[in-house]
Parts: structure tokens; sequence; C-alpha cells
């Protein structure tokens, strides 16, 4: 198993010779509907800046928006956040995602017990609504890898945080602010699971709906997944050795004399 941020943006409030750095170092290409100043390059790895914001009220809170994959970060991303100090940029939503070496129809992901909005689209599970403070994602991780980049990969099944968290530096995150991980149980491999392994299997391939399980058939999985398993926020500190600061800012930072570099900004 391993553990990486997946996706990450952040926000700031720049000053106008910061944001006049930007736009000398990367033009304009596109216009966008919520910024007056927008970057953005899809490849070969995702890239975005948007500067200067039009609604009012987004103004007072940050003028600056930066978006890029923090597991293979491009230079361009990591010289823009690499100007300004860490804790001026603050997290608008950042994904953390777990993949298991695990065949997808062998793994269940056991859901807290809520009304959680839960959705199936082709393989693919959402729990949760689409702008809550957390959803989360479950798929099929190497059938994603071989469609869309024709990669050959070994059985992988991710399940992703997506967090949508009310804003603050990125300096100031703690474990609290991914406690809805304790909500959630994974089992590697429902073959062990004897006498559960039928049933688990077909809410796992959608041939069967968590939320219309019997209330007793809920309670029996959920006791026996829980006896074999811990949950996902203890997992997650665990791999990260509780050192909240050290993995948010992991691959981010760029040696001191490359940073003094691109944040003489006078």
């Amino acid at each position: 198993m391993r553990i990486v941020k997946d996706k990450l943006r952040l926000v700031a409030f720049l000053t106008v010779e910061e944001i006049n750095r930007i736009k000398s170092l990367y033009p304009s290409k596109r216009k966008n509907a919520y910024f007056y100043y927008s970057y953005f390059k899809r490849k070969p790895n995702f890239f975005a800046v948007w500067l200067q914001p039009k609604n009012g009220y987004v103004y007072r809170y940050y003028n600056a928006m930066l978006s890029f994959n923090p597991a293979n970060p491009p230079l361009e991303a990591l010289e823009i956040f690499n100007m300004i100090e860490p804790d001026r940029w603050m997290v608008s939503r950042l994904d953390v995602a777990f993949d298991f070496p695990t065949a997808y129809e062998d793994c269940f992901l056991l859901p807290p017990p809520t009304n959680l909005k839960i959705n199936r689209y082709g393989s693919t599970f959402y729990y949760g609504a689409v702008n809550s403070e957390c959803t989360v994602c479950q798929y099929d991780k190497q059938k994603q890898l071989k469609e869309v980049y024709g990669i050959d990969s070994v059985p992988l099944t991710r399940i992703e945080f997506r967090l949508k968290p009310k804003l603050k530096p990125i300096t100031e995150y703690g474990w609290h602010d991914f406690r809805r991980m304790k909500e959630y149980y994974f089992i590697t491999n429902t073959r062990k699971m004897t006498g559960l392994r039928c049933l688990l299997k077909s809410v796992t391939c959608g041939k069967r709906e968590w939320k219309k399980l019997a209330r007793k058939d809920k309670q029996k999985i959920t006791a026996v997944v829980k006896e074999h398993t811990t949950d996902l926020l203890t997992l997650f500190l665990s791999y990260i050795e509780g050192d909240v600061e050290g993995f948010l800012l992991s691959g981010l930072l760029l040696a001191e004399s490359h940073r003094n570099q691109y944040s003489n900004v006078g």
C-alpha cells in the first residue's frame, strides 16, 4: 500500500509585484469566467494558475489560485509555490489517495453508518455529495491506468478522499483535518471473509446496493470488517508517521538557492 497527495488546489493573497512576476513567467493562454487572468497546461503534467478573481467577495480572501498534481508536480507549479512562504498558501482542495495492491473485485469499502449519499458510475463508487466537505471515491486504478494511459500494472484499487476544507494555511494542518477517514474501513481481500465473500463481492461489483441490504446483514458485515481491519485514519497516520506537515509539503519545496531565485520579485 502507498498513500499519495493526488490533487492540490491552493489559494493566497499575493502582492502586486508577485502577481506581475507570475504574469511575466506564464502569459495568459485562455479566458476564464471567474478570473481576469488564467494560465492552464494539461501536458505533460497538469498545472493551472488563476489570478485576480472577478467576484468581489472572493477577492476579500484571496487573489490567486494554484492547482496541480503534487504526486508528480511540474516545475512551473513548484516555482510559483516557492515564490512565497508556505504558510501564506491556504488549502482549497486536497485529494489523498490510498493505493492498495489488490484486485478491485476482491476488496470492500465499509462506509460510515449514516445517510451518506452513495452513487455508482460504471465500476466507480462516490460516497458523499459532490459539494460536501469530504467526498470519497473508490475505483479500479489498474483499469484506469490501462484505459487512459495504456499502462499495464499489477492489480490496484484506489480509495481517494477529496477534501474541500475551510481555508487555512497548509502549515497549520493536523490529524483532525483528516478525521473523516476514521469513518471508513477497507478490506483488501474478501476471500478471507468466510461466509460473507459473495455478499461483499456483490456490493463491490454493483450487483447489490449497500443501502438496500437488510439491517442484519449490514450489522454482521460491520462487525466482521471492524474486527479484521483498522480505520483509514489510523492507517494514514501510521503511514506518514504522524507528520502531517511533512506529508503535505513533501516534494513541494525547492532547494533554498532555487527558491530565492523565484521569490525575488523586487
